[in-house]
């Protein structure tokens, strides 16, 4: 073999050595990457797939404190706003990318230049206190913006308190004062009381602390000297004003206050207790005074304060977590309710029912008491739903019941009633002794309600039908509850009046076109409209609005954008009135006064020997009723 064929072969060989170590090597890396691959495949699904951990706390740091059962309470309803919001990462990837599929066909959407622009702007000596607000209890004195004596009528302003002499054709300002501020306040949103002495107006405002959390301030007022008015003092309570009563001489407030639920730090109750301020800076409101339910499921308080208008200091003060729904104050007791669904389930059906729970303070002792709860089916309209008589508290709720339907992966959800409901609560026990359940029509709901005595209004509407009957009750005996209606007419009231002598006066709207005045009479065991005042105009729901005078069976209110039709459909239109409608069973008279520039909910007016005057928050007009 040549030295040729030498070298040739061990080129060979080489070749074949470094082919068998290359095909190793290929080998070994083809492993280390599918490895990898796997350890890739692997992470991804356990960072994809892995179930986000529920959100838990430790509420032990927190168990000496003195509100610590509440804190578990806010807490359990916080976590459920804490957990994550999807299962795992590709639950979030998903979400993202659809997003973005979402967001890519919106930018390709050609605006829309169809909708127009609009602008952005849009002493002694005062005389004897006369109430002139249509209390709903009587000797439980509410708040208005206007309060008088036989000699001067007070009025409320946005800023100011003007005094108007009483003098028929004669009358005028003699005095006006400033009302003092807060740091930070709502304009325009104040009302007062006048003390039974007419020495003293306590002015009650929409306020703001330093931290813009809303309050109601008062400011008292020494009025002895008309020519000489005087600052007494001034206090501040969290929450925005709800409802207040004034009774012998002590003053008691009811506010709605919310507090922050991802701001919260438990060892610092002003940040989940509402608080008060007496002078000496804010205090929470005690544990044993806070009411809650079971379950808590809101962040929002009503507070109520029992407050001596003579020197304004504190009495007593109770919040109650979840109760912010209607507040109605009997001469006894202040009735404050929460609404919620109840549920029970059977098979796979969830049936579902409105129900109101109804907490009772009482506030005729030294402080507030509390007296328990009441659960009701359905929810209250307002105020007016409520009635308190000789140890019952009677009630007419909307009721309305459900059921959701569960088959396969389908739900069904089926309304099964919704009617009107009166129930008698024995006081004593806190449960219904008596009830007439859903005697409206199907589907309706009560508007409005009245109670008198022994008698109860309640008109029932589907209100986007505008189509009601009014009904009467007699309640003379509680074990044979009898009741009759006007049976359908056009319309629904939103407030119900009683005059007295049978008759019920109702304000509301006949459809989308007509406000109506319509008054109903007990005829022959029947109640029957008798007389309607038909319009067009916008008229406050304020019932504090209202000339409600009995004696001369008046009744008054005022109206925007007001015409009025007559015979032929044509009309005499103008800006805005003042509609007083004079009325007894054979027949209703009109009277209209021109108005300027004004808010219906604003205006007040008093009937007094034959004239009437009308009060807003720039002008005072006195008319005489022929």
């Amino acid at each position: 073999m040549n030295q040729r064929e030498k070298l040739l072969l061990a080129i060979g060989d080489s070749d074949e050595k470094y082919i068998k170590e290359a095909e190793t090597k290929v080998s070994t890396i083809s492993i280390i990457k599918v490895a990898a691959l796997l350890v890739a495949v692997i992470g991804l699904s356990l960072y994809l797939f892995i179930p986000f951990a529920p959100v838990t706390s430790n509420l032990k740091a927190y168990e000496d404190s003195a509100y610590f059962p509440l804190i578990e309470g806010i807490e359990d309803y916080r976590l459920q706003f804490m957990q994550p919001k999807y299962k795992n990462n590709f639950e979030v990837l998903s979400a993202s990318i659809d997003d973005l599929f979402a967001l890519k066909g919106g930018a390709n959407m050609a605006p829309d230049n169809s909708a127009p622009n609009y602008d952005a702007d849009m002493e002694m000596g005062n005389g004897s206190y006369i109430e002139n607000t249509d209390n709903q209890v009587n000797g439980v004195i509410e708040s208005d913006l206007v309060k008088m004596t036989d000699k001067y009528i007070f009025r409320l302003t946005s800023s100011h308190l003007r005094v108007y002499s009483i003098a028929k054709e004669d009358s005028e300002l003699v005095s006006e004062y400033e009302i003092p501020t807060f740091q930070a306040e709502l304009s325009g949103s104040a009302e007062m009381y006048l003390s039974l002495d007419g020495n003293t107006v306590t002015v009650m405002k929409k306020i703001y602390d330093n931290n813009s959390k809303p309050g109601v301030g008062l400011v008292s007022v020494d009025v002895s000297d008309i020519n000489n008015i005087k600052l007494r003092g001034m206090i501040s309570i969290d929450g925005e004003l709800n409802t207040s009563r004034m009774v012998d001489g002590r003053l008691l407030i009811v506010t709605n206050y919310t507090f922050n639920r991802n701001n919260i730090d438990y060892g610092n109750p002003e940040t989940f207790v509402p608080s008060i301020d007496s002078g000496n800076g804010k205090e929470p409101i005690q544990f044993e005074n806070i009411i809650y339910p079971d379950k808590v499921d809101g962040t929002d308080y009503s507070v109520v304060a029992l407050v001596d208008t003579d020197n304004l200091s504190l009495l007593g003060a109770n919040a109650l977590l979840n109760f912010t729904n209607e507040v109605y104050v009997s001469a006894e007791n202040v009735y404050i309710s929460r609404e919620y669904v109840s549920k029970s389930e059977e098979q796979n059906s969830v049936y579902s029912s409105n129900t109101s729970d109804i907490a009772v303070l009482g506030y005729r002792g030294e402080t507030l008491e509390e007296k328990g709860i009441i659960t009701l089916r359905g929810w209250t309209e307002d105020q007016y739903s409520f009635d308190e008589l000789d140890g019952y508290l009677r009630v007419v709720t909307t009721t309305r019941d459900s059921v959701e339907t569960t088959s396969g992966d389908s739900v069904s959800f089926t309304p099964t009633n919704q009617s009107a409901s009166l129930y008698i609560v024995d006081l004593k026990t806190n449960t219904v002794a008596y009830k007439v359940e859903d005697f409206a029509p199907d589907g309706e709901e009560a508007t409005a309600v009245r109670f008198d005595g022994d008698k109860c209004y309640v008109c029932t509407a589907v209100v986007v039908s505008f189509t009601d009957p009014v009904f009467f009750f007699d309640l003379s005996d509680y074990e044979n509850i009898t009741y009759t209606d006007t049976g359908i007419i056009e319309g629904y009231s939103d407030h119900l009046i009683n005059y007295g002598e049978g008759m019920t006066l109702g304000i509301g709207r006949e459809n989308w076109e007509y406000s109506k005045v319509e008054i109903y009479a007990e005829q022959d065991g029947k109640v029957v409209s008798i007389h309607e005042y038909r319009f067009n105009g916008e008229y406050s729901t304020d019932y504090k609005s209202y000339l409600v005078n009995r004696e001369n069976n008046f009744f008054g209110f005022a109206a925007e954008y007001f015409y009025e039709y007559n015979e032929g459909d044509k009309y005499i239109q103008y800006s805005d009135k003042y509609i007083l409608i004079s009325f007894d069973e054979q027949s209703m008279r009109v009277y209209l006064f021109d108005l300027t520039n004004t808010r219906p909910e604003r205006v007040r007016a008093v009937f007094i020997d034959g004239y009437i005057y009308i009060t807003d928050d720039t002008s005072f007009t006195v008319e005489k009723i022929n």
